[in-house]
Order: structure tokens, then C-alpha cells, then sequence
């Protein structure tokens, strides 16, 4: 696997000092005291364990009070931007695996409810706190976006390209793409996440669209937050695959 982010190599190290740092954050966030962090994918596994414990509302309730401030500052923030969007983006070549497995892998995850599926949204990135299907194309996401002070909760609604900036590139085969709205109904971005085939594998364009008010820093950030979430949707799908013949499609 290669992560390319503003055209430059992202190597492993760089993604695990990364992680080291949103893991410890987040333990602080949810209470919790995290030992000296050696290995960061071992502290994601404890972690995901600690977030699996508590329910959906007992998740929302212990972080209520951050994502009623953040719903403020969002629907300012949009507010202000009107139509005017950053972009946060990142690229992945992974070989092994072909785009329609990839994108069948990454929509099962997203919209179908289950402990394993569960289970695998929490461990893909430490800021991960809720990834709730609701209906047949829309996700309820609580997560830290870059490196904001605060959680967020918002709803993608896939298929609904309305107001997407981002332009749909004809030579990528599959996409994920959909608007990203607050409870209230707020437009605050959308994800537009393309897939083609190479001849040894894939290629993965992936653009999220934030407020035009947000912070630079925070797009940045947000970039490392998606080389971490879709290297480790892809590495298990293409491992699920390995194991069965086929990517999983539960």
C-alpha cells in the first residue's frame, strides 16, 4: 500500500506518530488513563474495546456537552462559508484487490449494521466514536475531524451529491459520495471517494468538503484521519478476501 497526500509519500512512521498522538487524545476525552503508548495499533485495540463496552447513548452521553458546542460552531461556520468549501484529500494505491471489491467492502461497512462491522469502523481510526447506519443509504458519524478540540455528530446521506464540489472524475469506476448535514438539516461538506482499477490493484481518490471557514490546519490534519480510516477499511477487506476466496460482504 501507498499513501500520497499533496502528492507526497506518506511512510509508516509518519502515520503511526499520528496515531500515537489521536490515541492518547482520545483516551483523555473518554476519561480514560492510556499507559506510555509503544505500539499505537495495540492502544487502538484497547481502545476499540473500551468504546464496545458502552452502548450508543451511554458513547453520546459521555461526549453530549462537546458535540453541542461543536453543532454550534459548525452551523456557524457553514453559515459563514455559504457555498465556499475546503477540500481535505488523500491517495492510496493498494494492489491485491480490484475497485468493485473495494467499494462492495466499504458500502457493507457503512450502511449495514452488525458487531463485526461495528467492531472494524471503531478500529479504523482512534477518533472514531459512532458509525451508526440509519436507513438504507445514510450514517450517523460521531468522530473528531483533523485535529478539532471537539467531536462532531453528523449524517451522510450517500447518493446525494447535491452541492458536492468536488468534480466526479470519469475514469474512476465506483464511488462513495454523499452530503454531510448536521441533526438540524445544516449542509456542513459531503465525501466524494473514488475507486478505478490499475493492473495490479486500485487507486483511491479521497475528498472530503468542509465549511470554507474552517481552519487550514484542520484540513491538513483531516488528511492523516483518512490515509488512517481507509488504509485500514482496505487492508481488511483485502484480508477478508484472502481468507474467503472474496471480499466479505456481510
Amino acid at each position: 500500500m501507498n499513501i500520497y497526500i499533496d502528492g507526497k509519500s506518506i511512510t509508516n512512521d509518519q502515520l503511526t506518530q499520528w496515531k500515537r498522538k489521536r490515541v492518547k487524545k482520545v483516551f483523555n476525552i473518554l476519561g480514560y488513563k492510556s499507559a506510555e503508548i509503544n505500539d499505537p495499533d495495540s492502544m487502538i485495540d484497547k481502545l476499540t474495546n473500551l468504546k464496545m463496552e458502552s452502548s450508543y447513548q451511554e458513547m453520546y452521553n459521555k461526549l453530549e456537552s462537546k458535540l453541542k458546542l461543536s453543532k454550534t460552531v459548525m452551523r456557524m461556520g457553514a453559515f459563514l462559508s455559504g457555498s465556499r468549501r475546503k477540500f481535505s484529500q488523500t491517495e492510496i494505491h493498494l494492489d491485491g484487490i480490484t475497485a468493485e471489491e473495494a467499494i462492495k467492502g466499504i458500502d457493507t461497512l457503512m450502511l449495514n449494521s452488525s458487531d463485526k462491522n461495528n467492531r472494524v469502523n471503531l478500529s479504523a481510526c482512534p477518533d472514531h466514536y459512532a458509525l451508526r447506519p440509519l436507513g438504507e443509504n445514510e450514517l450517523e458519524v460521531i468522530e473528531t475531524t483533523g485535529n478539532s478540540p471537539l467531536p462532531v455528530q453528523f449524517f451522510i446521506v450517500f447518493n446525494d451529491e447535491t452541492g458536492l464540489q468536488t468534480p466526479r472524475d470519469d475514469a474512476y469506476a465506483y464511488q462513495s459520495a454523499g452530503v454531510a448535514r448536521l441533526k438540524d438539516g445544516t449542509v456542513i461538506g459531503g465525501v466524494r471517494h473514488q475507486m478505478k482499477d490499475t493492473k495490479t490493484g486500485i487507486k483511491v481518490k479521497l475528498s472530503v468538503e468542509f465549511p470554507a471557514m474552517s481552519p487550514t490546519i484542520l484540513i491538513k490534519s483531516h488528511q492523516m484521519h483518512l490515509a488512517c480510516e481507509f488504509s485500514y477499511w482496505l487492508q481488511w477487506i483485502k484480508g477478508q478476501k484472502n481468507n474467503n476466496g472474496r471480499a466479505s460482504l456481510d
